[in-house]
């Protein structure tokens, strides 16, 4: 057995986890981001994308390419986003503005590398942007952003001529990124690998129509620069998945082949938290993580013959932060109750005294900007049962909308829902998840082409059920359990 009070899981934040390289695990879907495969990241909040991002930056800077990290903050944001231009559209616009912005940005990190020849005209470029480059200037991309507008927007730049090489001219936006793009081809360092990785997109995105654009323009902007400079230079972009499936623009089919999305299988969560059990107790190689996994949990079954990983796994949204947090949570009642290993006993007063309420804080805290009702909506199947038909569904939904004065469909309303997590549907069979018997539960994150609408009945998620006060009471003909 193990001494459970020595445990460390780490941080739920990738940013803030100091051991995070020593137990990552390398997926495939790291594998295909690190080896620019796919440039299109896409999770829910929690399912890794921020983790990915930190560990690629560190293992591309060790092969030797150069690395440029960009999170942007809520005034940059702003201003890509009102960046227009006459004549075209918003998205080509914000398009525009980002392939200047990310090609300026690979400018000053070639001039910060002593990787431009100092009489090119590159050189003289990145002269002037290279005050907005330092390295722990905080504020080093909003003062790119400005930089790179002010280019597009025709302020003229003493000492520096581009764009058909007269001072005077009013640069057109397109010519001037073209020139700085050709000449970036021309004069690029040989064997030299750069690669822009993109994050925290959704910490300034509120669901209106100009985020939407500024996101699109991004898409944009990083495949035609990834198609221009072929392995040379990668963009790559970590995205949130209900934002990009929000997203409906010309040629988006194009981008498919480009895509990574973040689905984790039972074992990899189990393996999520055997080898932070494994570094923090110093266990090297000794012992698997399925013994680990036997050492830290009871194998009492729990309520209907559930095993620790179904209870466990059944409550989270399949995401790492999930598994890690309510395994967190079992391990401090455990120690408190001087036990040496998880009991069914732990892990359930885990649920009911944080795990449960952090699952319902946390769904408000991802979707509040975008859907300001979102507590309120929940709040609706606050002491509901865990099986609402969808007719009952309809009937709640419509009574919210009319008391909130909300002008949204409920058959909208439920389709939020399904993406969110917060109800699920039954099916028999199916090959999309691999679980045991002939009825299964799917949310959202088990296969995001099922259309709810298509099923007359939905299930409440597990994690929310003791917070809301949702009753599981069953049928007496039921045999199957909905958990």
């Amino acid at each position: 057995m193990f001494d459970l009070s020595k445990v460390d899981l780490g941080n739920d934040e990738a940013e803030q986890d100091k051991r995070l390289r020593e137990y990552f695990l390398k997926t495939s879907n790291y594998k295909n981001a690190l080896a620019g495969k796919k440039t299109i990241v896409i999770g829910r909040k929690g399912s890794g994308k921020s983790a990915i991002f930190r560990l690629m930056q560190d293992e591309l800077e060790t092969l030797g390419s150069l690395v440029i990290p960009i999170t942007p903050d809520q005034y940059s944001w702003s201003l890509l986003r009102d960046y227009k231009e006459i004549g075209i559209s918003l998205a080509q616009a914000h398009t525009n503005a980002w392939k200047m912005t990310l090609l300026s940005s690979v400018l000053c990190k070639l001039h910060e590398s002593n990787l431009l020849l100092k009489k090119s005209e590159l050189f003289k470029y990145s002269q002037y942007m290279r005050d907005a480059y330092t390295i722990n200037s905080e504020n080093w991309f909003l003062n790119l952003v400005n930089k790179a507008k002010n280019i597009l927007s025709g302020v003229k730049i003493k000492g520096i001529i581009i764009e058909l090489r007269d001072v005077n001219a009013i640069p057109i936006p397109l010519k001037v990124i073209e020139e700085i793009r050709s000449l970036l081809l021309k004069e690029w360092p040989l064997e030299k690998k750069v690669h822009i990785i993109i994050d925290r997109l959704d910490d300034s995105w509120d669901g209106s129509e100009e985020s939407k654009n500024l996101i699109i323009g991004l898409l944009k902007a990083a495949n035609e620069i990834n198609a221009a400079f072929t392995d040379k230079l990668i963009v790559t972009v970590f995205l949130r998945s209900d934002i990009y499936d929000s997203l409906f623009f010309n040629d988006q089919d194009k981008l498919r082949q480009n895509e990574e999305t973040l689905n984790w299988s039972v074992d990899e969560l189990k393996d999520v938290v055997c080898e932070r059990v494994r570094v923090s107790l110093g266990l090297g190689d000794s012992e698997s993580n399925q013994e680990i996994w036997k050492k830290v949990f009871s194998d009492k079954n729990y309520r209907s013959k559930a095993s620790a990983e179904k209870y466990i796994i059944d409550r989270t949204f399949k995401r790492p932060r999930d598994i890690i947090s309510f395994v967190r949570f079992a391990i401090e009642i455990a120690v408190r109750s001087n036990h040496t290993v998880i009991e069914p006993d732990d892990t359930r007063l885990a649920e009911q005294e944080k795990y449960s309420q952090s699952k319902y804080t946390d769904l408000i805290i991802e979707y509040q900007h975008q859907v300001p009702y979102v507590k309120d909506i929940l709040t609706i199947f606050s002491g509901s049962l865990h099986k609402i038909s969808q007719s009952e569904m309809i009937s709640k939904l419509n009574d919210f909308t009319k008391h909130k004065n909300i002008y949204v469909n409920s058959n909208e309303l439920i389709r939020q829902l399904f993406i969110w997590g917060v109800i699920g549907i039954k099916r028999q069979g199916g090959a999309r998840v691999k679980q045991r018997g002939g009825v299964h539960f799917y949310y959202y994150y088990d296969d995001p082409s099922i259309n709810p609408l298509s099923y007359n009945e939905y299930y409440i998620h597990p994690s929310l059920r003791y917070y809301l006060n949702i009753s599981e009471k069953r049928e007496k003909n039921l045999s199957i359990n909905p958990n």
